[in-house]
């Protein structure tokens, strides 16, 4: 006779199996049955999932901010899990009229940083950034050092002369994955602005470090305005020489512009996209749709550009169509002066 879920006592499930399995199945199997929605709904075992994720949050201050979201640490997984992104089918959005909260209520907002190469954390911190009228008028930059929280080292060896090879690039591009959550304690939301897996890695050939690009495309505060949130992870040689390690992760938000935007577009743009407002969902994405995000901005960006281009060559044909009528007018007006006073000396003449 086969053996079936209901054949364990509660307890065991609870015990042994549940908290053996990671967030996404665990989530799956609440959806069986309501005994077992009940057992898996236990915040203890939520708190354990996102911890073991991300261990940032284990700082006093952020896990009693997560235990006031409507399911504690079962809200908190499901809000960051997923990365924020657009919907492709509709990227020209128009932002739509909400009940936010203004961004000049909000007094602070929390990132929690969680960096991987492959499963072992290299990286991690929690910056807590106030809402000052300077952050909201200057432009956006969250910058972090390496003396923030946890940090690790990525085991392999790098010439400290040549740097990385193109060999290690493919590597790192595959292994290191980044979570930056930034969470809302007004809110009571979360979201993941990172696309967990890079973009891009490149060697910078003066500082000889490793600069690794992560991109969340999402809607801007304007309508049809698309924006880039960019998050750039710079690796360097430890103190040894020898191997790698992080020294900065930077976040910056970039428009079809190519204009930095400020800390208080961010805000606005942050709390609709971490309500899922403007086609933004949160899903798992794979390399391909990743990519494809990115060349979509690119594209968009080159075709706001070419439009720019256009606009100011009509500008500059219209000046000139302008000039040279005044220009016209100005040798016609001086035709007719020169011919009043022909009239007039001819008539002084005669007389």
């Amino acid at each position: 006779m086969a053996t079936t879920l209901a054949d364990f006592h509660p307890d065991i499930i609870q015990t042994h199996i549940l908290p053996r399995l990671d967030g996404r199945s665990l989530s799956t199997i609440a959806t069986i049955s309501s005994d077992l929605y009940t057992l898996c709904s236990d915040n203890n075992l939520w708190s354990h999932i996102c911890m073991c994720m991300w261990p940032s949050i284990t700082h006093p201050h952020v896990e009693a901010i997560i235990s006031t979201f409507p399911g504690g640490h079962k809200s908190f997984f499901q809000d960051s899990f997923p990365s924020l992104i657009i919907d492709v089918n509709h990227r020209n959005c128009c932002p739509s009229i909400s009940n936010l909260k203004q961004p000049d209520c909000l007094s602070q907002f929390i990132s929690a940083v969680d960096i991987r190469y492959q499963t072992d954390i290299i990286y991690s911190t929690i910056q807590f950034t106030d809402i000052t009228t300077n952050f909201l008028s200057s432009e956006l930059k969250i910058k972090l050092t390496e003396d923030h929280g946890i940090s690790g080292y990525i085991d392999m060896e790098v010439d400290v002369h040549a740097g990385v090879d193109k060999a290690t690039l493919a590597h790192l591009k595959e292994s290191v994955t980044l979570n930056w959550i930034i969470i809302d304690p007004l809110l009571k939301r979360a979201g993941n602005l990172s696309t967990i897996k890079p973009v891009s890695v490149k060697r910078d050939w003066v500082s000889n470090k490793t600069i690794v690009k992560y991109v969340t495309v999402l809607p801007g505060c304007e309508p049809n305005e698309m924006v880039q949130c960019c998050i750039y992870v710079v690796l360097g040689l430890d103190d040894s020489g020898e191997v790698l390690q992080v020294k900065e992760v930077t976040m910056k938000m970039l428009n079809l512009d190519s204009c930095w935007l400020s800390g208080g577009d961010f805000l606005v743009i942050l709390q609709r996209a971490i309500s899922g407002e403007n086609n933004v969902r949160r899903k798992v994405v794979d390399d391909k749709e990743r990519w494809e995000r990115h060349c979509e901005f690119k594209e968009m960006k080159s075709q706001r550009k070419k439009l720019i281009i256009k606009e100011e060559e009509k500008k500059n044909r219209d000046m000139m169509m302008i000039h040279f009528a005044l220009f016209m007018l100005f040798c016609f007006s001086f035709y007719l002066l020169s011919l009043i006073l022909g009239t007039i000396t001819n008539s002084k003449q005669f007389m």
